[in-house]
């Protein structure tokens, strides 16, 4: 059985839903985020990964003040376990360079980076998220934030790790999304996609470090690396059919040269196959209509 994760935008500063650079997905604000949550959970989708759009690049804003602590505290007050929360923690959203890490005279500075995310994740745990999703694309992140979030008690807390989180030119449309500048050049950090061994290696680090779910990132043109993954991992395993993979669909049906519908049914067809337990995207309302 496969089940849907869908992604939720909240943008800071705006009174209502606002379109957003992808096609038919919506920036929300608090009120229109949690009436998102509520209609999809009378369709069926339960498991909700929660990104933030921010003009104010601060991590304290982000912990202290920011729009997804207090979506993420409202959700489980109103629904409490009938949804399950996957908190991205990522800098990018909160870096004026665009960079998921930190970086400093040219080089990513992990001590830096690794205090930010956990501080993050912190954040969120406490917000009441089931899940916080790390990814930094630094080998330690999951060990660190385990052990960030056991030190806290926030034991229960699971981890949803990018861990197969390839060096693609298909993220653009999401960095617009996030009001993350472009210009940023991740492929010092991220997996190179012409190295499946990295990204699996990576995988079985996750696991051993204590992570609840892995990933891989991008996921239409790596289902070798899905296969692979489902063969040497018992964790349940995420792929995220990202901004760029989605936005191709919808722009091919928009000019009449393929079915949507189809397009869809196909791709979810395809990484079922593949083994994968959940699909991260955009498009819910294809899986329900799928999987129906």
């Amino acid at each position: 059985m496969m089940d849907y994760i869908a992604c939720v935008f909240l943008k800071e500063g705006i009174a209502d839903k606002q379109p957003s650079p992808l096609a038919a997905v919506n920036y929300h604000c608090l009120e229109s985020g949690i009436e998102y949550l509520a209609t999809h959970l009378d369709k069926g989708i339960s498991n909700f990964l929660v990104f933030g759009s921010t003009d104010n690049k601060s991590i304290d804003f982000a912990c202290e003040r920011g729009l997804i602590r207090n979506f993420i505290e409202t959700a489980k007050k109103n629904f409490r376990q009938d949804l399950t929360l996957h908190a991205d923690v990522g800098l990018s959203p909160y870096a004026s360079d665009g960079h998921s890490t930190i970086i400093e005279n040219g080089e990513v500075n992990y001590e830096k980076s690794y205090a930010h995310a956990a501080k993050l994740a912190l954040a969120f745990a406490a917000a009441g998220a089931d899940y916080v999703a790390p990814c930094l694309s630094l080998h330690e992140q999951v060990r660190v934030l385990r052990s960030a979030l056991d030190g806290a008690g926030h034991t229960g807390t699971r981890i949803h790790a990018y861990s197969s989180k390839f060096s693609s030119a298909l993220y653009g449309p999401y960095r617009s999304t996030i009001q993350s500048p472009l210009k940023a050049q991740r492929k010092a950090y991220q997996s190179d996609y012409s190295d499946p061994s990295e990204a699996l290696n990576q995988i079985a680090a996750d696991e051993s470090q204590g992570a609840s779910i892995v990933m891989v990132k991008p996921a239409m043109i790596y289902l070798d690396i899905v296969f692979r993954a489902r063969q040497m991992t018992t964790l349940p395993l995420s792929v995220y059919h990202v901004s760029g993979e989605y936005m191709m669909i919808k722009q091919a049906a928009k000019a009449g040269m393929v079915d949507e519908n189809d397009c869809f049914d196909e791709i979810h067809s395809g990484f079922r196959r593949c083994g994968a337990d959940y699909v991260i995207g955009y498009a819910p309302d294809h899986f329900l209509r799928w999987n129906s």
